[in-house]
């Protein structure tokens, strides 16, 4: 086994230090920092490295962000975001990989062309460590590579796919997937064990890149979630498929593969004749936009399972779902729901806001719902990126505008900061009855937890964006102040004593 497969597996399953959050353990801030220029930021992805590094996958709106010599593209190319609201006008990719303290800039590099690069839409390490990349363009100068399987763009809007070398120095290869009418990739990739890449997104274009034999060559909707399997050097697809029903089948909100490279995704739909099967545990649409998720042949020929999930009103998923190794799916989001589909001995079953959390878990064979609960106090929340440590503990992510959250005794942060929203870090028991932990994290302005992950000594690594001034960072941070509208920040957390 390669050296990044190793690593890659190796990080499924590290030990958290953290995951029994008894009463003697609770989590203290490592470091915290600010990572942005004078306009709008966001961090959306983060990986940690054997020796405590990470890599930083954002959206950013800024020139004069550090870079590093001999990186790819060492300044910002994108529209001036003053045209538009942040992060809807201006923006390319930046990737930044930083110091096991946080106070360094290891490696940095601007990616995109003279109009918007948007979002990180999933970052992963190939066996070799390279760094692949998805986002949504609307640069027609994107910069594709020789040989790539789509070299101009198909319409005004795209996805992106990229191949970046370890060090940020060296495009790999780089290119434009999409039809005329406007494409996105949401919420994740996926490497297969060949470095094939899978991306899932959303298309409205009837000539998006299908291929012979899959589960759908036809656009169905006004709008169908598509899944594309890339191969490892960008030259072709393995496979392109369409998948929905005749309404407006808005997202994929990432994907995930077993070890037979079988396709997991979820996403939400407003069709009631998505192509649900036999035997799903919610055969039915509910109401104006339900979740569904769904398991896919690794050539996307088949589809294995596919279930509804949501109530008469809203529900949303949310990035990005994560698989058990024995083939459970769980899936998170926001509910509007009175009637959102919780289960017995769930820990919170009725509806306390205008839209709460929910946490989902789908059985191997998706014939049931293994356990279906809700977080969330009065307010609105939403949760994003479930990650389950060793002892099977489910963490979550997101945001909440509820000044009765459930927070717990020993949360690092027991009040809301300020704003509409405050960042919030979770923990449920592996059955779902019970939540271990629970924070608020965030200052006076207002903040978006968008990823979690794990290190190999039990850290815990956050990314997100914020607006407020006195966000928490801590001493030698690599930038203590905001730096403009919305920064992104890195956050490392460690478990402390507490007395």
């Amino acid at each position: 086994m390669r050296k990044w497969m190793g690593f890659a597996c190796l990080m499924l399953n590290v030990s958290v230090c953290v995951t029994g959050l008894g009463r003697a353990s609770e989590l203290k801030i490592d470091y915290a920092t600010y990572l942005g220029g004078n306009q709008w930021e966001e961090a959306r992805e983060i990986i940690a490295y054997p020796d405590g590094s990470v890599l930083v996958g954002a959206h950013v709106c800024s020139g004069g962000l550090p870079t590093t010599g001999g990186c790819f593209q060492a300044n910002y190319a994108g529209d001036d975001p003053a045209l538009g609201p942040g992060g809807i006008i201006g923006g390319d990719l930046y990737l930044a990989r930083l110091s096991a303290d946080g106070g360094r800039v290891l490696a940095a590099t601007y990616f995109g062309g003279s109009k918007q690069e948007r979002s990180v839409y999933g970052m992963e390490l190939d066996h070799n460590g390279n760094i692949v990349v998805a986002c949504l363009t609307r640069s027609a100068d994107a910069p594709t590579t020789p040989g790539c399987f789509q070299p101009k763009s198909g319409g005004d809007v795209d996805m992106l796919v990229a191949k970046l070398s370890p060090d940020l120095t060296h495009l790999i290869w780089c290119t434009y997937v999409g039809g005329a009418a406007g494409e996105s990739p949401r919420g994740g990739l996926a490497l297969d064990t060949d470095d094939n890449v899978v991306v899932v997104g959303t298309s409205p274009s009837r000539d998006f890149p299908t291929t012979p034999g899959v589960v759908q060559p036809k656009l169905k909707g006004p709008r169908d979630s598509v899944i594309v399997k890339l191969k490892s050097d960008g030259s072709g697809l393995v496979f392109g498929t369409f998948l929905g029903g005749t309404g407006e089948d808005d997202a994929i909100m990432g994907a995930r593969l077993d070890t037979a490279g079988n396709i997991y995704i979820a996403g939400h739909t407003q069709s009631a004749d998505f192509p649900v099967t036999a035997g799903a545990p919610q055969p039915k649409f509910g109401g104006q936009s339900d979740c569904y998720l769904a398991k896919l042949s690794p050539e996307g020929s088949r589809l294995l399972y596919a279930t509804y999930l949501g109530g008469k009103g809203n529900e949303f998923a949310e990035h990005r779902p994560w698989l058990t190794p024995d083939g459970c799916f769980i899936l998170v989001g926001p509910t509007q729901s009175a009637d959102f589909p919780t289960t017995e001995g769930a820990y919170q079953r009725e509806q306390r806001g205008a839209g709460d959390g929910f946490v989902t878990k789908l059985s191997a064979g998706g014939k049931r719902f293994v356990f279906s609960t809700r977080i969330g106090g009065a307010g609105t929340e939403n949760l994003l990126m479930p990650t389950v440590d060793e002892k099977g503990n489910i963490w979550v992510v997101g945001n909440t505008g509820s000044r009765d959250f459930p927070v717990t005794p020993d949360a690092l942060q027991g009040t809301f900061g300020g704003g509409q929203e405050d960042g919030l870090l979770a923990v449920l028991s592996p059955d779902g009855s019970k939540l271990l932990y629970a924070t608020y994290l965030g200052g006076s302005g207002e903040e978006m937890i968008r990823s979690i992950t794990f290190g190999l000594k039990g850290e815990v690594y956050l990314v997100g964006n914020t607006s407020s001034p006195d966000f928490p960072t801590t001493p030698g941070a690599r930038q203590p102040k905001l730096g403009g509208n919305r920064d992104a920040f890195i956050i490392k957390l460690v478990a402390g004593l507490s007395g």
